[in-house]
């Protein structure tokens, strides 16, 4: 285990309270914890701000690392400052309830999006599927983006989801919003309601896994791309669950009771979702 491993181990097992005050001294801010709009980095010269092109919004563990890394390597896109850039979070929504949302506001956002003369450039934050209020905001914020969704079997999600490195105190909050994370079809209907099929792409990990080319040919042409590109490293894992926390047979059984209904009702909605790449689901492709 390296210093900065063993440090940021120690650091996560401080009371919340005392986490927050040091990270408060560091400067470390929440995204508007502050009251007002998260600062953006200068635009370099030569390059234009504006609306990003692309919002990546689901899911958490479900590849969108790896896959916003080979849509960045594509020649016509440009990176944003970071690939989650949680613009839009609960202080956001908090304070969209009390105060509203200026145009000062959302064109702030636009700010972080510079980009060269003929590339695109946009981000991926997974959180954003689960925010309801989120679809109008985003049409009225970028009206031309295209939204970009990746799925995984919803059992496998939720476990690796709760594999994540934390105090045993968050533990349970975190079993409880990743178990409610998987219901992807309740989760997308505000999104159908603001986005037409045209300017959503719904992609399924285990297909992106199993048929990567193929796959990132199709989110390239999505996003109006060349899909004649083919970047390097495009079986290389980003973020790959080192240990992942297991569930008991009782509970697994439980979870693909609760979520089946729910797979059901995407699939009929999305049909290139293919149920026998889901381990859990694959009985619902047999019937």
């Amino acid at each position: 285990m390296t210093i900065e491993s063993t440090a940021r181990s120690a650091f996560r097992a401080l009371p919340d309270p005392i986490q927050s005050r040091v990270l408060h001294r560091m400067g470390k801010f929440p995204p508007w914890a502050d009251g007002s709009a998260p600062r953006a980095p200068t635009c370099p010269e030569g390059m234009t701000v504006g609306a990003p092109d692309f919002v990546g919004v689901g899911v958490p563990k479900a590849g969108t690392s790896w896959w916003f890394s080979l849509i960045l390597a594509h020649p016509d896109v440009h990176g944003p400052a970071k690939k989650e850039l949680l613009y839009f979070n609960r202080v956001f929504f908090e304070r969209l309830r009390t105060q509203g949302c200026t145009d000062e506001d959302l064109r702030a956002y636009h700010d972080w999006f510079p980009r060269p003369a003929g590339a695109i450039t946009g981000e991926w934050t997974p959180s954003y599927l689960f925010s309801y209020r989120l679809p109008p905001l985003l049409r009225r914020v970028a009206p031309e983006a295209k939204v970009l969704i990746l799925l995984r079997d919803p059992v496998e999600r939720y476990q690796s989801d709760i594999s994540r490195q934390m105090p045993r105190r968050r533990l349970r909050n975190v079993r409880y919003r990743g178990l409610a994370r998987g219901f992807y079809a309740a989760e997308l209907a505000p999104w159908e309601k603001e986005f037409t099929p045209s300017e959503m792409l719904v992609l399924q990990y285990e297909a992106c896994a199993r048929q990567p080319a193929e796959q990132l040919a199709t989110t390239y042409r999505f996003l109006g791309l060349d899909d004649s590109f083919r970047p390097a490293g495009l079986q290389a894992a980003v973020n790959k669950t080192k240990v992942k926390r297991t569930v008991d047979a009782g509970f697994e059984r439980l979870l693909v009771e609760l979520y089946e209904p729910d797979v059901v009702a995407l699939t009929d909605r999305y049909p290139q979702i293919d149920l026998r790449l889901w381990p859990n689901f694959s009985y619902l492709a047999e019937g």
